[in-house]
């Protein structure tokens, strides 16, 4: 190993944010002047949430740090009881290895955790996608610490830089790169619909459908189930739509959904229920669907550049900014109904193909390796930062 390579590690624990590294994961693994290493860890390595580590391996990247955390327990006490093992785990890892610069993306708890860990190990963050507002998400407050404890930030919108800036981090080491999804929007080769319906084993060729996903809302108490039924309602009244149900992530109240999905997806013909689609697939799913429903940040952030219509269902996504193709309604029955009615209309289905979306315009990748190594030559002399101060009067 050369000794005047960066070492650089990155962290993924889900199928989703893996699929927003991978651009960047190859270019890093690609770069001769880095050392790189990926850490993986979370859903990943559990069986039960597709054991998404092979989407990986299948991707030739073999060689990876794993480390498990415990994640049977989708409570909030057993969310947090697996934070606190996370961060121990994290911390034994970096007592070993102890990279010039640790990259993460978003704001799970694990990656809470890695971070909490590499900021007391003196270890420096890059933090991509910081800034952004989920109000209906424990993942806000969660998203804000990692920006605290980081060095560099890497936000997907303008109005994000200036969040982050608002939080006293110095201007000079924030910088609005788009969204790393929009880019996989623009660039990444998708399938054909026939060779989609293939691999799926699923009629969407001869029927229009709709990509749904949705996960729990973590800063209410056990409204997912609810919400997901009235969904489901809304769902059944459109009768000559097909469904592609992508299963929900692995925060609290993840499993009492899926479990609905299961059941409820082998009574009717025209629903498709998976585990995970994989990056390519998930795109090239969006990207002949009718409709994007559900409350992944997927349907604000990577859908609008695709031209597809969203409907944001309550208040998990609430905060962030939005295009003009989604429409945001409330969890119940009618309202659903009545938003996927508007979006299904020929004019805003046409108005969608050409709205304006704020999260960038498919360079996110080579914009964050270019800053990375200026930031890594510069050679600071220690981790010290300094609260920007801003004079302004509220």
């Amino acid at each position: 190993m050369s000794s005047d390579k960066h070492q650089i590690g990155v962290i993924t624990g889900t199928r989703a944010e893996y699929g927003l590294l991978r651009n960047l994961i190859f270019k890093l693994k690609e770069n001769k002047s880095i050392d790189f290493k990926l850490i993986v860890t979370g859903a990943h390595l559990c069986e039960e949430f597709g054991n998404t580590q092979s989407e990986i391996i299948k991707d030739g990247i073999n060689n990876f740090i794993k480390v498990p955390i415990p994640i049977d327990d989708d409570s909030k006490d057993g969310m947090s009881l697996s934070a606190g093992i996370a961060m121990s785990n994290f911390a034994k890892l970096f007592s070993k290895y102890k990279p010039d610069l640790l990259i993460v993306l978003g704001d799970r708890y694990e990656i809470f955790s890695a971070v909490s860990a590499a900021h007391l190990a003196g270890i420096r963050v890059a933090h991509i996608g910081g800034g952004d507002i989920t109000e209906g998400a424990v993942d806000d407050a969660i998203r804000h610490c990692i920006t605290k404890m980081s060095n560099l930030h890497f936000p997907g919108c303008e109005q994000s830089r200036k969040r982050i800036i608002q939080m006293g981090e110095q201007p000079q080491y924030v910088f609005n790169v788009g969204e790393p999804g929009v880019e996989n929007c623009l660039n990444l080769e998708k399938m054909s619909r026939k060779a989609l319906a293939e691999s799926l084993n699923f009629d969407i060729v001869n029927n229009d459908y709709s990509l749904v996903t949705f996960h729990p809302v973590t800063m209410e108490n056990n409204t997912g189930v609810k919400q997901v039924y009235e969904l489901i309602r809304a769902m059944d009244k459109l009768n000559d739509m097909y469904f592609i149900i992508t299963m929900a992530n692995a925060d609290a109240g993840g499993r009492a959904i899926n479990d609905i999905w299961i059941k409820e997806g082998k009574k009717r013909k025209n629903w498709l229920v998976v585990t995970s689609l994989g990056v390519v697939r998930y795109l090239s799913a969006m990207k002949y669907a009718k409709l994007v429903i559900g409350n992944s940040s997927s349907g604000i952030i990577e859908t609008p550049s695709m031209g597809i219509p969203t409907i944001n269902i309550g208040d998990r996504q609430k905060g962030r900014m939005m295009a003009e193709s989604v429409i945001s309604c409330l969890p119940i029955e009618k309202d659903i109904s009545n938003s996927m009615n508007i979006a299904l209309t020929d004019d805003f289905q046409e108005a969608s193909k050409h709205v304006y979306s704020p999260f960038g315009n498919g360079n996110t990748t080579d914009q964050i390796i270019c800053y990375v190594l200026d930031y890594l030559n510069s050679k600071q002399e220690n981790n010290e930062k300094h609260f920007y101060d801003i004079d302004f009067s509220y």
